[in-house]
């Protein structure tokens, strides 16, 4: 029977992963572009010679930038590498703990059946990374607390795991770091636990010194545009979190846990699950603020747990029925269907009074539709590059950006876009780029509204020419992308550094 659950289980997902393929989220060609600069010699930057990161996950990058060196293109090579690491991770975490019978179909369909475990390992982002990795630091957590000891190699593989978890999000230090600190507490006298710690600091450090010198600054733009300077409201991130406990069934399987007496435990293992509660409160404060953020939709910030989540869980049923696997799998194939016909980031809850001021991002947006979206995307890259090569004009053309992933295809194009153009010292960022920009990109989608195209029709050389190469799309109804295109952009220098401003290049008028 665990063979046929195992079988079954991988199938699924892989059937899931098909079906879901047309969806790549816009960043992930932000990243492939940052990979194929630094394959091709011009440094790990987006635009040449400006050392600015809006890298959320260096690893992701680095993955990437091997792939690109290899002749591959870096976003689909990685697409198809991602379904493999999720279901390395999921068979290691089952030989790891043991788990057979429905405690293991309950698993399965809890992890691999989920739709937006699946929509977001092809979704091109890091999150496959950091599904594989956190159940992999879950899993070997979870063993040790029901062995109550830890062998030496244990804390070299938490310490590994952990290290390349930051580098693949740095938020991920949140779930690890109160577990291995309680560790560290209990196991300090142990040699081997710090050969464990060294790696992780050996890891992280060096990540962070790179960034540091390279970059000036140890935080991706993201960080700053998202959380400190910008970013939605605390009530779109709390709506989120209790749609996603909802939805996610997590929630349903907490009141069915029984897990063993904590009086039973051994000391290590008390510890270890003090530590895990200090994780899960720091989380979900930080949760709270966090996933309601932009690109955070179908629920992106909570996947990477989910699998690690549902595994502790399932191993702490008590006597699991066959009643119960077919609940949870009837569910995620109710769960699939909302999210492939209906959108990809459903949110009942905020039906609810307290929620109905809460902005879901994309909500009724399908799969299928935010693929003919991308692929529009790519369609315009192409004939904006044969627009400007018509136009004769000599010179880097400029171009300002919604969707920093179009520039992915527009290798030879200066881009603005908020993460990539982002500095701490400039004044009125978003005007000052459609001033510099040869087109200017109005994305109809956008909760923007119209805003790029006024702030590019008050410029005299643009005027009232009709939007090239525009789009109508049903994006949650019709909506419409084109571009500006003006010969006479104002010359801007934003610097090299986060650290710069931005320095208008236009010459001087004289004036009383």
């Amino acid at each position: 029977m665990d063979g046929a659950t195992k079988i079954a289980g991988a199938t699924i997902f892989v059937g899931l992963c098909l079906l879901f393929w047309p969806f790549v989220a816009d960043d992930a060609y932000i990243v492939g572009r940052y990979a194929q600069n630094a394959a091709a010699g011009n440094g790990l930057v987006y635009n040449i010679g400006e050392q600015v990161s809006a890298l959320t996950s260096p690893l992701h990058a680095l993955l990437e930038t091997g792939l690109a060196l290899l002749g591959l293109d870096p976003v689909t090579s990685y697409r198809v590498i991602a379904p493999i690491l999720v279901l390395l991770a999921w068979l290691t975490a089952i030989r790891a703990t043991e788990l057979r019978g429905p405690a293991l179909a309950v698993f399965t369909s809890v992890s691999l059946l989920s739709p937006f475990v699946a929509l977001w390992t092809v979704g091109g982002l890091e999150t496959a990374m950091l599904t594989c990795l956190s159940t992999l630091f879950i899993s070997q957590i979870a063993l040790i607390v029901r062995m109550g000891a830890a062998k030496g190699r244990d804390f070299v593989r938490l310490g590994t795991l952990a290290a390349l978890m930051f580098l693949t999000r740095y938020d991920s230090v949140l779930v690890t770091g109160p577990i291995l600190l309680a560790i560290l507490v209990e196991e300090y006298r142990r040699p081997s636990l710090w050969i464990g710690v060294a790696i992780f600091f050996a890891m992280v450090s060096g990540w962070l010194i790179f960034s540091f010198l390279y970059y000036g600054d140890i935080f991706p733009t993201s960080f700053y545009v998202k959380l400190a300077v910008g970013g939605r409201g605390s009530l779109d991130s709390i709506a989120t979190l209790l749609n996603f406990a909802f939805l996610s069934g997590l929630l349903f399987m907490v009141f069915l846990a029984r897990p063993r007496p904590f009086e039973a435990l051994a000391p290590l293992s008390k510890t270890i699950l003090r530590g895990a509660v200090v994780s899960l409160a720091m989380f979900l404060i930080y949760a709270s603020v966090a996933s309601g953020q932009h690109m955070m939709f179908g629920y992106r910030l909570f996947v990477p747990y989910l699998m690690g989540s549902g595994l502790v869980l399932s191993l702490a049923l008590s006597r699991p029925s066959l009643m119960l696997v077919a609940v949870v799998a009837g569910y995620q194939a109710a769960m699939i269907l909302v999210v492939n016909f209906l959108g990809i980031n459903p949110a009942p809850l905020t039906n609810l009074p307290l929620l109905r001021e809460a902005y879901v991002e994309y909500e009724f947006v399908t799969p299928a539709t935010y693929g003919q979206f991308m692929e529009m995307l790519r369609s315009d890259a192409e004939d904006i590059a044969e627009h400007w090569r018509q136009t004769g004009f000599e010179g880097k053309p400029h171009i300002y950006l919604r969707t920093g992933g179009t520039g992915f295809w527009l290798p030879d194009f200066y881009v603005y876009e908020s993460l990539v153009s982002y500095r701490h010292g400039c004044v009125e960022p978003v005007t000052r780029m459609i001033g510099a920009s040869h087109y200017v990109q109005q994305l109809g989608i956008s909760v923007t509204g119209k805003m790029a195209e006024n702030l590019g029709r008050a410029r005299p050389d643009v005027g009232n020419e009709p939007l090239l190469f525009a789009t109508t799309i049903d994006w949650m109804g019709p909506k419409v992308t084109g571009y500006l295109f003006g010969t006479a952009p104002t010359p801007l220098d934003f610097g090299s550094r986060v650290n710069s401003g931005c320095v208008d290049l236009s010459p001087p008028t004289s004036g009383g």
